[in-house]
């Protein structure tokens, strides 16, 4: 068993001080050490100090922080610079992992050093006061290529100009649901921005506040000014077509009457001939009343249905006016839907097949494109439960070619988050193209599909690789 070691914590000036006299009185390192209670190794740390300065270095400690950085060449600090202001949604990650792609896969700089070179140009933003949450879902993938597919189903305009948001679209319900895109007129206004006011002092700023919030005080209850939004056109349909059927539920009761009327006026009419002419006589006051009464019901149906004339051609030109609307309108936009069919361990875009039927795109046309596409060994299928996924048609054909159709948990859309990051990629990338036509919008595919497979992806086991080079890599796996 070794002997127990003495601990000797970081010494004083005036240990030190100590130390170098008794060794310059006596020319004994163990003796000077003992007198000055430190380590040997203390004594040879602080020589060179002491023998360049003097008793002056010995006061303070040396400077711990680093002055070697690791510093890059001048090239690869202006190639990380110019890739950041051509690219400037890219973060420290991606431009590292270009640069590596551009080098053959072999990494030049790292992220962090990335970041450091943004930093010193001014090109790296501030950090802001949000943290990242510490709980994480557990993440798995498939381990081979063509075990497992993800797809989905995206939507974007038939005509599109450059720069302009594409929104976000949902036709899961079998109806298309659009984000609303904001104009960003609207600023939001709180008293509290007087305080982000540097030229004020803080008494100035506090009045102000005070002043603006003074309502708040008084316990009054102030009548609000209700904001009403002008209906959707799915609004004005549903609401035309509970009005069409409370209208026509009216016109059958009115037309149960009138029935009824009819009878009851051929009775009466049958039971008065079929009177003697003595009877008759005496009943002809009465028989004159009653057919008064019936030829004023009777002028009264006949305007009845000219009312119900016109309001049928009311009906029918709000319908006529409804279905043309306004061609800038959200929802009255043309809409292609592109279906998307990703490789679950790659990440490899295997198809970006393209419906003209847009918002009405069924079930069969889905399953076309997906007999042509799905690889011969695929196990499982990974989709939403959107009404296109969700069909006998499906089903049938997961049975034909031995897979398994997942669909994910209903309002947990990251279990297909593979297809649904892929939908946002090829929407920012859409954004900086313009399109008139299908025929365009079906060239730009077949060009972000090799761009997509090519670039580097942060998400797979080898994070910064491309799908196809992972591809490529993890057969030798």
């Amino acid at each position: 068993m070794s002997p127990k070691r003495t601990y000797f914590g970081f010494s004083t000036p005036q240990q030190r001080k100590l130390l170098f006299e008794t060794w310059e009185a006596t020319g004994n390192v163990p003796e000077a050490c003992r007198k000055a209670r430190v380590s040997v190794g203390l004594f040879y740390y602080w020589k060179p100090r002491f023998d360049q300065h003097g008793y002056a270095g010995l006061e303070e400690f040396e400077s711990r922080v680093a002055h070697k950085l690791n510093y890059k060449d001048a090239a690869i600090e202006q190639k990380v610079i110019d890739m950041r202001r051509e690219n400037p949604d890219w973060g420290k990650a991606r431009i590292a992992q270009e640069l590596a792609k551009a080098n053959n896969w072999v990494p030049l700089v790292s992220p962090n050093t990335v970041k450091r070179i943004l930093q010193d140009a001014g090109l790296w933003p501030e950090s802001g006061s949000k943290k990242k949450g510490d709980l994480k879902p557990p993440v798995r993938t498939a381990e081979q290529p063509g075990q497992a597919i993800n797809i989905d189903l995206c939507f974007v305009p038939e005509q599109h100009e450059a720069q302009e948001k594409l929104p976000a679209v949902s036709g899961s319900s079998g109806h298309l649901v659009i984000e609303r895109i904001r104009t960003g007129e609207d600023h939001p206004s709180w008293p509290g921005q007087v305080f982000g006011e540097a030229d004020l002092t803080y008494e100035t700023a506090m009045q102000q506040y005070v002043q603006t919030t003074q309502d708040r005080q008084v316990h009054l209850s102030t009548p609000r000014e209700t904001q009403i939004e002008a209906p959707t056109r799915w609004r004005q349909e549903w609401e035309g077509r509970a009005e069409r059927h409370a209208v026509l539920q009216r016109r059958k009761q009115e037309d149960i009457a009138w029935k009824a009327a009819k009878v009851q006026q051929r009775a009466d009419r049958l039971a008065f001939q079929q009177l003697s002419k003595a009877e008759r006589r005496q009943q002809q006051a009465s028989w004159q009343a009653k057919q008064a009464a019936w030829c004023q019901l009777r002028d009264q149906r006949r305007l009845c249905q000219q009312a119900r004339q016109a309001e049928n051609r009311a009906w029918h030109e709000r319908n006529r006016k409804l279905k043309e609307g306004s061609s800038t309108d959200l929802q009255e936009r043309s809409w292609i839907a592109i279906l998307i069919i990703t490789d679950n361990c790659t990440r490899q875009c295997i198809g970006l097949p393209l419906f003209r039927s847009g918002s009405k795109v069924t079930s069969q046309e889905v399953i076309e494109a997906l007999r042509q596409l799905l690889p011969a060994h695929l196990q499982y299928l990974i989709s939403d439960q959107g009404t296109h996924f969700r069909s006998k048609k499906l089903a049938l054909l997961a049975e034909e070619l031995d897979f398994y159709h997942v669909l994910v948990y209903r309002h947990r859309p990251e279990t297909n988050g593979i297809a649904e990051r892929f939908v946002l990629t090829l929407k920012q990338w859409l954004r900086g193209h313009s399109w008139l036509a299908v025929d365009e919008l079906e060239d730009l595919l077949k060009c972000f599909q090799p761009y997509y497979n090519n670039r580097p992806h942060q998400g797979l086991g080898i994070p910064g690789l491309s799908p196809n080079e992972f591809a490529n890599r993890i057969w030798l796996m």
